[in-house]
């Protein structure tokens, strides 16, 4: 399968979500790399029903002193378009044994106000990878992009070592010649089909998606830091491990999400 790399030769700016700053693996007593995920797709013509109960669920969370942020997402492109992505990041796995808000209190409350407009909710579990990403962002503290898009890649079966190989090698190249493209990969680590990975690039807005002449084309880079051979060794890994690959663009609702201390 060839690959769309003309994905990776525009992106730059910021990162979210995202945001690799905000959800590095880190000491203990840090952020952790796990980061949950829901799609909630809301029932036909519930939308403003919907909205309305996730801002007062955000200031339910503020009432309770919740210390970790909620970012609310809304997917405009692709089959899942009009459904909202709820991303809460920095975790590791004992986190969930005991949450700051018991799960049965949250529970009771989404249901309380919100509930009824609810179509589904499928939560996944995806692990940052961190030495496969290129963090270039001054600060993780600028908080969420205005969008971000998600290219998700499916692993044939045998080659998940050959798709890790290669984007390990492509970061190495990145940051060997300082490549200023931003972008996180995240595994699915449970939710879904196995050998799934999610690649998250953060758009500052809709010129963003605009080729950078200025920019070192993703091929050129490759060649630059390793040589041609090395080059198409990577791509050829990247080509025959990848199964599917498909697109999807979010866009941050602030009004919707929330951050503690506001």
């Amino acid at each position: 399968m060839k690959l769309n790399w003309a994905t990776l030769v525009g992106v730059s700016v910021l990162a979210a979500f995202s945001m690799p700053g905000r959800l590095q693996a880190q000491d203990a007593g840090r952020p952790g790399d796990i980061a949950l995920v829901e799609t909630q797709t809301v029932k036909p013509g519930m939308m403003k029903q919907y909205e309305a109960g996730r801002k007062q669920l955000a200031a339910w969370r503020k009432q309770r002193n919740d210390p970790k942020p909620l970012d609310v997402w809304m997917t405009v492109s692709g089959e899942h378009a009009g459904s909202y992505v709820i991303s809460r990041l920095g975790y590791h796995w004992a986190d969930f044994d005991k949450p700051a808000i018991p799960e049965s209190t949250e529970v009771d409350k989404f249901m309380e106000v919100m509930g009824g407009a609810v179509e589904s909710v499928v939560p996944r579990y995806y692990a940052y990878l961190e030495k496969d990403s290129n963090s270039v962002s001054p600060s993780a503290s600028q908080g969420p992009p205005k969008m971000i898009e998600v290219i998700t890649f499916e692993v044939r079966y045998g080659h998940a070592a050959d798709f890790r190989s290669a984007i390990r090698r492509i970061a190495e190249a990145a940051q060997k010649t300082k490549w200023p493209v931003d972008y996180g990969w995240y595994a699915l680590a449970n939710g879904g089909r196995a050998g799934t990975y999610a690649l998250v690039l953060p758009r500052a807005n809709w010129a963003d998606f605009e080729d950078k002449p200025s920019q070192k084309p993703f091929e050129e880079m490759l060649k630059d830091a390793f040589g041609q051979s090395e080059a198409d060794s990577i791509l050829k890994r990247l080509d025959t491990s990848v199964e599917s690959e498909f697109t999807e663009l979010l866009e941050y609702r602030s009004d919707l999400s929330y951050m503690p201390g506001k």
